[in-house]
């Protein structure tokens, strides 16, 4: 398109939306009001009429009140939300049909459902939906120590062991009977004697010295042919190569996070048969989900149904199932933290955190107008003047401050799961980082100190057992004696 077409198409633009804004002159909108975290506070009195509003969309409506010319007033109703709650709230779109309502402001999502009935007023705000987890614990590290070795390098060192000890065994055998029981010579260690007399006369003590020299203990064989020293040389700078591979991915471990958070995208909530989802029953997020028919919302909508607790009747009740640690919470991203600021001041604990990973929504927050009313793009070109001047993100910023408790939930829960650089100079590696490995040793120290009172035990016995069988020789001698003598 040239420049003076691209001019002459902004000039029709510029000409349709203010002969369409002037059909807002002096006019009146009854606006009803579904509240929204951050976009629309409402302040009542005692008999539940409206005395005050705040949030994002007040400051939208007021200042597209001046651009259009147009009044409004508020629809004095208990009803915050379009569809029918119960008998005592019909919903704003009952209004709305009754032709008592012209416009419901708010953070409202769109859903083919709504479509039928309403009219979008498209562009208002953009969000993403936040999955609602517990809060990562920080838990003992103790899987550090087992990690680096996967399972591949398990099922290799399961069948090259016994093949080497095989191997070793064969080569040695024939020296058993030629060397004597006081010549050996260490692998990795210092010399031994008389140590070895019957270590390679079987391939279980062939095993066990191989085991020795993987776990860095040493390990002892006697004087060998030149065939046994390559395959003892080869088993030695193996098991060097994997121990010191082992130490190295063990540190990347050490310094990651160890609290796991229950899950951290979408992804994980559909996939895993162990994560239950909560949505709150007949809200924007349970409606899209329903109606998905494609993709993640489909599969998210699928586990909703096949469980009757995921749809929660209040959202007291979904944080509690979120609180459980199985249940992943989906709203929106404001609701979201909204819920966390408001959990933190009753609480003063940090119980729950968002996934890492969002899911974005499609389309936008939208306001609501009747089927059919001439209005909505007079309204979208008003939202896409604020969202040029940064006034709606200015404003919705300005509200997110408000939220401090919920912004250190959020921080703390990423600092949780965040992996530390080690190239920085703030980073401190502290005790409870080698939980693990100081486990595996205390482990090992409990089962070397069994082993060493098991030793003791038999060494006793034993000598006891021999002290009571050499005395019974010798009373038996004794008594073959006298017998004798008399």
């Amino acid at each position: 398109m040239n420049a003076i077409g691209f001019s002459s198409l902004l000039v029709v633009v510029q000409i349709i939306c203010i002969s369409s804004s002037t059909h807002l002159n002096g006019k009146n909108f009854v606006v009803g009001l579904q509240s929204s975290p951050v976009h629309l506070y409402l302040t009542r009195n005692a008999s539940g009429h409206v005395v005050e509003m705040q949030g994002v969309a007040v400051k939208t409506l007021a200042a597209l009140s001046q651009r259009f010319n147009f009044t409004y007033s508020i629809l004095q109703v208990n009803d915050t939300r379009l569809e029918k709650q119960s008998n005592a709230l019909l919903g704003l779109y009952y209004y709305m049909k009754q032709a008592k309502c012209d416009l419901v402001i708010g953070a409202i999502g769109m859903t083919v459902g709504r479509y039928t009935v309403m009219d979008f007023v498209e562009g208002y705000a953009y969000t993403s939906i936040a999955i609602m987890i517990p809060m990562p614990q920080e838990l003992q590290n103790v899987d550090a120590a087992l990690l680096p070795f996967q399972f591949s390098v398990w099922i290799a060192l399961v069948v090259i062991m016994p093949i080497t000890a095989v191997a070793i065994y064969y080569f040695s055998r024939p020296l058993n009977f030629k060397k004597p029981a006081d010549e050996s010579v260490t692998i990795a260690g210092s010399p031994e004697k008389g140590v070895c007399s019957e270590t390679n006369s079987k391939i279980s003590k062939a095993l066990f010295q191989i085991f020795r020299v993987l776990m860095s203990q040493g390990g002892s064989f006697r004087i060998i042919r030149p065939a046994l020293y390559f395959v003892v040389g080869s088993w030695c700078l193996g098991a060097m190569v994997l121990i010191s591979a082992y130490n190295s991915i063990l540190t990347s471990y050490i310094l990651g996070s160890n609290a796991k958070p229950l899950v951290d995208s979408a992804l994980d909530v559909v996939g895993n048969s162990n994560v239950n989802i909560a949505v709150n029953k007949g809200n924007g997020v349970d409606l899209f989900l329903s109606a998905a028919e494609v993709g993640f919302y489909k599969q998210a909508g699928d586990k909703v149904r096949a469980n009757p607790k995921s749809r929660c009747k209040t959202t007291g009740d979904c944080v509690d199932l979120v609180k459980l640690g199985s249940y992943a919470y989906l709203n929106s991203m404001f609701t979201a933290i909204d819920i966390i600021n408001e959990d933190y001041q009753a609480t003063g604990v940090c119980h729950l955190a968002i996934a890492r990973q969002s899911e974005a929504m499609p389309g936008s927050l939208a306001w609501v107008l009747p089927k059919n009313i001439p209005y909505s793009r007079i309204f979208s070109v008003g939202f896409m003047e604020l969202h040029e001047a940064g006034l709606i993100d200015h404003w919705t910023e300005w509200e997110l401050m408000k939220y401090k408790n919920a912004t250190y939930c959020l921080q703390e829960a990423l600092k949780r799961q965040q992996r530390k650089a080690a190239s920085k100079k703030e980073t401190k590696i502290t005790l409870k980082n080698f939980s693990g490995p100081f486990d595996l040793l205390i482990l090992g120290y409990l089962i070397s100190f069994i082993l060493f009172v098991r030793e003791i035990v038999h060494f006793k016995v034993s000598n006891y057992c021999k002290k009571r069988s050499s005395q019974k020789i010798t009373t038996e001698e004794n008594k073959d004696v006298g017998g004798n003598g008399k």
